[in-house]
């Protein structure tokens, strides 16, 4: 860019910028073309932005002209901003300053939009526009319009810019104490911005508008605007109400009586938006300590209002209007088909709730009407429950009332919102309810088969809801509830209507992860309806087979890896993989996700599956990561991976190695396996990182001989992974660590600096998963084992953690290795005795099953303590421990 001052425009390119901005106003395909391939050229000249300034700017030029060059200009400054030098922005921003009191309307817009984009990356650097724009605000002439619209521009970019708090706050303190005085005025037309715009700021940063602005002034004129016929307004007030119950705030404690009768009057409005956002407000009070105090009064009226809210509504209905009938043989439609996301390894699953409303999740909502979304219906429900949960029994003689009333009533819809009702109170009400399940879960079973399919879905969720109960009464006799449930659940998985057949299938996961090994006796019969499903289900209630399986598996882990279960489930599950030839499709990505759940429980009988699984794992993963490398070399020329199936790629291989153990040693060793991880082991993902790492410390146990030429190049990259920061990949690479030294020996010393150092970071770190401080605790004790004379600083205090940590894990061979550490570092630093011994011994009294050469040696150190101590101290000591401890050390090592 030329020296700005010494610019002077040619007369030749201003007509040719005119006339092309001209021929932009053609609604004409080929003249558009022809403006499109000018402007391409017209980039090329390093002052275009001065000419497009310079139009601009200039009356001369008419308003159409002047607006679009703006347009252009914005654009342009978008795709180049870190190429302008500091001296055109400076000229930008007093020329937008200055135009933006323009006569012409379509200039002031232009102008704003282009002051908007400046300022999304250099508001720190243009201190002067707030001011000036609020300045302009306030003066509410011709030019406040745009300058409000401008101002909340800025203000909304900064929400979505995620800049520091500081930052935030210097804009908060002067721009919103003006717009809470202006929401109190009679003649301010933007209120509803003005409010829609602070709740979005109090909504984010709620501690730091509280220091910008009197929340209970804006509070009192927040609630001046209550009886305004405008929908909008009325939803903004009702959000206010939300956020301060939200954030506990205390300006709203005065006002509480007529702020919940309003909201219990707008739970009735026909406006269904409306009444949504008043029932936010009973389900973000009961996520504070004194709901119950807040919410009694009111009871009795809220309770009727919630179980009306319930129902279907109009638009509910009208979006599943094509999925109420018989439509198990029709194709899914395209609203059907949602990513899949396979439940966890800890058999949480997205979505589990019927009125989940869980914000950021790809697939947003539950088996149910997923494609709906958040409402009214959904938020009633999930009131209810949370309203049960701090309540308990003593709504039920309020409620039971009404829900029987709604399940006599003819309309299958409040039927069916009674139904939910009893599913909503399950976990509050349990107790007082114990009586009568007997009774319902025998009405639930006859709803299963009512004519409309609604009522069908939702008894399948509210059967799944009272599950724990179905499946542990009355063990002795399972054929009175448990199998009743589970058969009328199964045969609903070939249901004429797709939605009960989703249903059904959710439900029966729930019911297979609280039966666990009680299915045992029961999987044929389950893997009869699960074939079935192989047969005549389409794209989602396949997606929830896969997920059914997984759960089953997980179950009755290998059980089910008897011959005859094996040849009735992987068979249609194997032509599922192979028939589907794109590895990105979600088809393929949920076959493969259910593979990883299998694999393990089915042990040695997958073998005969197992290389093409194999294979076709590796081949993604390499394919991943070329594609990834063509991205990072020319992202002009490809898009970037998704890198989601090489994750479930390593989640099946690491099954895989799981399951197989020494079979799988020949896959490894003849493939390039170990060398892709590598690669893996440093990708951006910390989703990668975690199976990788995964991955490669299992193969350390089964084949270290293969790994031990390159393993001093590996252990860099575990030990860089040893970030806190990163819970699942942290762990997992402590994890390795000990599994390293328990093959490695003394080899590791090399590397012991920077992992004991990492290791005594973390465990001095109190804010991370306790989950990763036990990991990191047995992988230091192995340490200790393999190295014994290493120290560390403040030894004593990090060995008393350890115990503590170690004495909660459960008998296992990396527990047995951790405390043969333990007592190499106790034996090595007698001050430990002096300060902790009794953690040693708590940690000691936590074996059920111990190795006889372990156990001498802890016996061995006891014993020494007490010789150390003496007869009179140890006596002392001795008398500090609880009975249970002291009889669990009597057993375990007569001392």
């Amino acid at each position: 860019m030329m020296n700005l001052s010494e610019w002077r425009p040619q007369e030749s390119i201003i007509k040719n910028i005119e006339e092309t901005l001209q021929l932009a106003l053609v609604p004409n395909s080929d003249a558009q073309k022809t403006v499109q391939d000018r402007l391409i050229l017209m980039k090329n000249l390093t002052d275009f932005p001065n000419y497009l300034l310079f139009i601009l700017g200039n009356p001369s030029f008419s308003e159409d002209i002047r607006s679009l060059s703006g347009i252009v200009l914005k654009n342009n400054i978008q795709t180049s901003h870190a190429s302008l030098s500091s001296e055109y922005l400076m000229k930008i921003k007093n020329e937008c300053l200055r135009l933006l009191k323009d006569p012409s309307r379509d200039v002031r817009i232009s102008i704003s939009n282009i002051i908007v984009i400046i300022a999304k990356d250099n508001l720190k650097t243009w201190p002067e526009l707030v001011p000036y724009l609020t300045k302009g605000f306030v003066a509410q002439d011709e030019f406040s319009e745009v300058a409000l619209t401008t101002l909340f521009k800025v203000c909304e970019e900064l929400i979505n810019s995620q800049k520091p708090q500081d930052e935030i706050y210097k804009i908060t303190k002067e721009v919103f104490p003006k717009f809470v005085e202006f929401v109190g005025l009679e003649k301010c037309n933007v209120r509803q911005n003005i409010v829609r715009l602070t709740n979005q700021f109090l909504q984010d940063y709620f501690l730091v508008m509280k220091q910008s602005i009197d929340l209970g002034v804006y509070l009192r004129h927040v609630m001046q605007l209550a009886n305004s016929d405008d929908l909008e307004i009325q939803k903004c007030v009702c959000h206010t109400f939300v956020i301060y119950i939200d954030n506990h705030e205390e300006t709203l404690l005065p006002h509480l009586h007529d702020i919940i009768c309003y909201l219990l009057e707008k739970c009735y409005h026909q406006d269904q938006d409306v009444a949504l956002q008043a029932c936010e407000f009973w389900l973000a009070s009961t996520k504070i300590n004194t709901c119950k105090d807040i919410l009694t009064p009111y009871i009795e009226k809220l309770l009727p209002t919630l179980l009306k809210n319930m129902r279907y509504s109009d638009s509910e209905l009208n979006m599943i209007k094509d999925s109420l009938g018989s439509d198990a043989n029709k194709k899914d439609l395209s609203k059907d088909i949602s990513p899949f996301h396979f439940r966890d390894r800890n058999n949480s699953t997205e979505g589990e709730e019927y009125y989940s409303d869980e914000e950021g999740e790809d697939q947003s909502d539950d088996f149910d009407d997923f494609y709906v979304g958040w409402t009214l219906r959904k938020c009633s429900a999930a009131s209810l429950d949370s309203i049960a949960v701090k309540f308990g029994d003593e709504i039920l003689p309020l409620l039971i009332p009404l829900i029987s009333e709604m399940l006599q009533n003819p309309d299958h819809l409040i039927k069916e919102s009674a139904i939910l009702a009893l599913g909503a109170i399950a976990e509050g009400c349990f107790n007082g309810l114990k009586s009568e399940l007997p009774e319902l879960v025998q009405f639930l079973i006859h709803c299963m088969n009512d004519e409309h399919s609604v009522v069908r879905v939702i008894t399948c969720w509210t059967l799944s809801r009272y599950v724990s109960w179905i499946v542990n009464v009355r063990a002795d006799n399972p054929e009175e509830y448990f199998v009743p449930v589970m058969t009328i659940l199964l045969k609903h998985f070939v249901d004429e209507n797709k939605r009960v057949q989703r249903a059904a299938i959710s439900a029966f996961c729930i019911f297979q992860e609280e039966a666990q090994l009680k299915l045992i006796p029961y999987i044929d019969f389950i893997l009869e309806g699960f074939k079935y499903g192989f047969e005549q289900f389409h794209c989602r209630s396949l997606y929830l087979l896969y997920d059914a399986i997984g759960v089953l598996a997980q179950s009755v882990g290998n059980n089910l890896s008897k011959e005859d279960y094996v040849n009735k489930l992987l068979p249609p599950l194997m032509n599922k993989f192979t028939e589907l030839k794109n590895f990105y499709d979600d088809h393929f990505i949920a076959v493969l996700e259910c593979l990883s759940n299998v694999i393990p429980a089915l042990e040695a009988s997958f073998v005969p599956y197992s290389e093409i699984v194999y294979w076709h794992c590796l081949q993604l993963i390499n394919d991943t990561l070329i594609a990834s490398v063509n991205y990072q070399q020319n992202p002009n020329e490809y898009d970037p991976p998704d890198k989601e199936p090489m994750n479930v790629a390593h989640d099946v291989l690491y099954s895989m190695a799981l399951g197989l153990k020494t079979y799988f040693v020949k896959y490894v060793t003849n493939s390039n396996l170990i060398y892709l991880l590598y690669t893996t082991m440093q990708d951006s993902s910390n989703l990668i990182r975690q199976t990788s790492i995964a991955l490669y410390g299992e193969l350390i146990a089964l084949c270290y001989p293969f790994l031990a030429s390159s393993v001093n190049e590996y252990i860099p990259l575990i030990i860089k992974n040893l970030d806190e920061h990163t819970d699942g990949v942290c762990n997992n690479a402590a994890w390795v660590i000990g599994k390293l030294c328990a093959v490695m020996g003394n080899g590791i010393q090399p590397f012991l600096p920077e992992i004991l150092n990492a290791f005594v970071h973390i465990l001095r770190t109190p804010a991370v998963a306790r989950t990763m401080h036990k990991t990191v605790a047995i992988s230091l004790c192995i340490v200790f084992y393999v190295c014994p004379d290493v120290t560390i600083p403040e030894m004593d205090v990090i060995v008393k953690n350890c115990c503590m940590l170690v004495r909660n894990v459960r008998d296992s061979d990396e527990k047995d290795l951790a405390f043969r550490g333990l007592c190499e570092v106790i034996i090595r630093h007698p001050e430990f005795n002096k300060n902790y011994f009794i953690f040693f011994c708590d940690a000691a009294a936590s074996w059920i099953n111990i190795r006889v050469d372990l156990k001498q040696t802890i016996r061995t150190v006891l014993l020494g303590f007490k010789q150390q101590c003496g007869e009179e101290n140890w006596r002392q000591f001795y008398c500090q421990f609880p009975e249970a401890l002291k009889l669990k050390l009597q057993e375990l090592y007569g001392v």
